[in-house]
């Protein structure tokens, strides 16, 4: 059997007249810049307001891309040199390239077989130099939020939730990005709702939000149409959303509940369909009823069976299918510039600081062998949007012969801890 595996474009799927009428009217208006225009502009704010609402938080703002919002909450949380900011071993490049950009060291933090980071090896990471935790939700799933609260408030070391990729997922019933100091989310092409770019950053810290606010534009808040010279400053970083942007993100977050709902639905329905499949469980979930549902992790019994399975998958047509040791800037040691640790500049900072002498760390493969482990044996696939049932049999289907080809070693099982993943 052979398929075609819809791209992974789970917001694109869902775009329609109502994202059309939107940009039309922003268009006719002829106010395309979110403070003024020939005619008031209203999406930038409005898209602050849905959001806040959406994740019941009292300060929103919108921003140029996900990464954009990291370098930007940076600022406002006073990163820099001499700073220490953790990192999972598992997330995207954006994540660790803010840190680098702030002049700050990053320091890698084990994953567990929940493919989060992980509250233990967090706790033992920890220096005096440590100023921001950065857990990452990766593909969808919420890291367990509870527990790295705990080791922050033990330090007094403010948390900013990355969930580019788990927009509209939750933790025990909590909207993601509303557990730290700051959380960020991403409106990108691949992401859950999308604009093609766009970031969010949301948090109930008044003076955060303001600081925020000054470092996405020229370094001072904007209140109304104006800059206010009172509030906060800083240096500007020219990330502002346009109203054109935030015309497309107000629709697609008003659909991001049905489109999370889509994508869960097929994902659960594919894992149950797997269940008992001889050398196959899946991660853990911190929280099930959380999960956003973008992607499914499988993890094999070892590397050679998750090269032969992810392969077979990708002849048959899962075409996006892929193991994580092979996806790309997601992992640590495939960061060229990290593992390099390339500077800025020919002064060579960050690295090179002498505020940073005392945090220089090792990025190359092996730095984390737990995590290096987890991922040389499991296989990540994306989960489409508007997948049919048609789809999702085929699916099972491939998976299900595929792993029927590998050759399953003895031993205590593919999971961790040897029990079955959720």
């Amino acid at each position: 059997m052979k398929i075609r595996w819809p791209e992974p474009f789970p917001g694109a799927y869902w775009l329609d007249e109502r994202e059309e009428q939107a940009v039309l009217d922003v268009l006719r208006r002829r106010s395309l810049f979110r403070f003024y225009g020939v005619k008031k502009p209203k999406y930038a704010a409005m898209l602050e307001r849905t959001a806040c609402k959406f994740y019941g938080v009292k300060h929103a703002l919108a921003v140029n891309s996900g990464t954009g919002a990291l370098a930007t909450a940076m600022t406002a949380l006073g990163i820099g040199p001499g700073c220490e900011v953790i990192i999972p071993a598992f997330f995207w490049v954006s994540t660790v390239g803010a840190a680098v950009h702030a002049n700050a060291i990053p320091v890698l933090c084990e994953v567990d077989d929940s493919f989060c980071m992980e509250p233990q090896d967090l706790a033992r990471k920890i220096t005096r130099r440590t100023k921001l935790i950065v857990p990452v939700h990766m593909a969808g799933v919420p890291c367990d939020m509870k527990a790295i609260m705990a080791v922050a408030q033990k330090h007094g070391i403010p948390v900013l939730e990355d969930c580019a990729q788990a927009n509209g997922a939750s933790f025990q019933g909590q909207k993601l990005g509303t557990f730290g100091t700051l959380g960020i989310f991403s409106l990108q092409w691949n992401k859950n709702a999308t604009a093609g770019e766009g970031g969010l950053i949301v948090t109930n810290d008044a003076k955060l939000y303001e600081r925020c606010n000054a470092a996405h534009d020229l370094g001072i808040p904007w209140v109304g149409s104006a800059p206010d010279p009172a509030g906060a400053v800083t240096w500007g970083g020219g990330r502002r959303m346009s109203e054109l942007t935030a015309a497309v993100a107000v629709q697609q977050l008003k659909k991001l509940p049905a489109i999370v709902r889509h994508m869960r639905g097929s994902k659960q329905r594919i894992k149950a369909a797997l269940a008992g499949t001889p050398g196959l469980c899946f991660r853990r979930l911190n929280d099930a009823a959380g999960d956003a549902g973008p992607f499914l992790i499988m993890v094999l019994d070892g590397e050679a069976e998750a090269r032969r399975v992810v392969q077979q998958m990708q002849a048959a047509g899962l075409a996006s299918a892929v193991r994580l040791s092979d996806y790309g800037l997601h992992i640590y040691y495939n960061v060229q510039q990290l593992v390099g640790k390339v500077p800025l500049s020919p002064a060579g900072n960050p690295w090179s600081l002498p505020q940073n002498q005392q945090s220089a760390g090792n990025y190359g493969k092996g730095a984390c062998p737990r995590s290096d482990a987890l991922f040389a044996r499991s296989i990540l696939l994306p989960i489409p949007s508007r997948l049919v049932p048609r789809q999702e049999e085929a699916a099972v289907q491939i998976i299900k012969a595929a792993m029927g080809s590998a050759k399953h070693k003895p031993g205590p099982g593919p999971c961790i801890d040897g029990r079955a993943g959720t």
